[in-house]
């Protein structure tokens, strides 16, 4: 009788609506595994009683700047790996395969350690025979050496790496040229995620418009002009809130993350009458934003949400994915890249006198790539049947 599969997911967490849902659709993709079982590594924003709650194993690992010492508590003595059992506790040595689900961390916008930490356990687990597998996210761009060398010792020894969109993959051919079959264009994954509406949904009045604004927009670390990048940014939402709110809808600030989307909602609703939606339940949240009208959003998962349930929605970008992931649902002409309140305005303009059209072509993308997730499933699967038999 086999071993029930020892299934690390990375790069996961409870507190950004958009890594939750990656976390809960791969959850729902291995599903097909009975048999196996949960690990996750320990973080502030993956605290032990919500980790407890999906049963997961707890994996021992150390991880600061340049100093790595997970692939060394994998070495401790048997006698001791079992003791570290009996408290939860796994080592890198336990675990059969890793889902790694980060959505966006590798290039040279992240330290350029945490790429190269990824890359030496990425050839650990080719070594030992083991699948670490890339889960549908995007990549790059990697100008420097370092960078490339990293990313190519991942690409050489992951099992599979999916990659969410063109430009993504350009920057990956950037490393390797040409890619090996192990690289796989597929879109994002969590679209095919049933909506759940519980308790936590408010009865807002309809029609409603769901406003989603992400601080990663405007944070010093992306930004050295933060402070007057931020001022324009409320500005911009407060002159879309105004403007849907004389059009008659009822206008709802969501916060898809934690406390730095809470301030930055908090900014927009001083500037412009809005209400504002706390829901902890991604799933709940994916159900609040499928019945808005209309939504605007800066965060990924928050535009996918509304999207993949057939309803439209404007995306403002700060980055490359925006643009690939709003040409997947057909959508690229509202993702507005160069952000103010007339750009935002106007976008809102075109949307509304074009809602009868988009609306049924919205409908199909979205089914389309629902049935992509399904393949891409498959394919993963074929390549998680030899990790049980082994």
């Amino acid at each position: 009788m086999n071993k029930p599969l020892m299934v690390e997911i990375k790069g996961v967490q409870f507190r950004n609506k958009g890594a939750y849902l990656m976390l809960l659709a791969c959850l729902d993709g291995l599903k097909s595994l009975p048999d196996y079982q949960l690990v996750l590594s320990p973080g502030p924003n993956l605290p032990y009683p919500e980790r407890a709650r999906l049963g997961a194993w707890q994996k021992l690992a150390f991880r600061r700047k340049g100093l790595d010492l997970t692939g060394l508590i994998a070495k401790l003595p048997a006698a001791l790996q079992r003791l570290f059992k009996r408290y939860g506790m796994v080592t890198e040595r336990d675990v059969d395969i890793v889902l790694e689900a980060s959505g966006f961390a590798y290039g040279d916008q992240w330290p350029l350690q945490f790429l190269q930490n990824t890359a030496k356990e990425v050839k650990r687990f080719s070594e030992a025979g083991k699948p670490f597998i890339f889960m549908p996210q995007a990549f790059g761009p990697f100008a420097s050496e370092q960078s490339k060398a990293a990313m190519r010792t991942i690409i050489q020894h992951a099992r599979l790496i999916f990659v969410r969109d063109p430009v993504s993959l350009s920057h990956l051919q950037s490393c390797v040229n040409p890619l090996p079959a192990s690289v796989v264009l597929t879109p994002d994954f969590t679209v095919g995620l049933s909506p759940v509406s519980n308790e936590e949904v408010p009865a807002i009045p309809k029609p409603y418009v769901a406003l989603i604004p992400n601080s990663k927009v405007v944070s010093k670390y992306n930004h050295a002009d933060a402070e007057a990048m931020r001022a324009s940014y409320v500005g911009a939402f407060a002159a879309a809130a105004d403007k849907l709110t004389v059009l008659g809808y009822q206008v709802v600030l969501v916060n898809h993350e934690g406390r730095e989307d809470a301030e930055l909602c908090a900014e927009i609703a001083k500037l412009s009458p809005c209400g504002l939606v706390q829901i902890d339940n991604p799933l709940a949240v994916k159900a609040f934003i499928g019945g808005a009208e209309l939504v605007i959003s800066s965060r990924f998962h928050g535009a996918v949400n509304a999207l993949s349930q057939g309803v439209p929605c404007i995306a403002t970008s700060w980055s490359h994915k925006y643009h690939a992931m709003m040409s997947d649902f057909a959508m690229a002409d509202f993702c507005v890249e160069d952000l103010s309140p007339d750009s935002l305005c106007l976008a809102i303009d075109l949307l509304l006198a074009n809602k009868t059209d988009i609306l049924p072509q919205l409908a199909e993308r979205a089914g389309q790539l629902k049935q992509a997730n399904q393949h891409m499933w498959q394919l993963l699967q074929q390549h998680l049947l030899p990790a049980r038999v082994g």
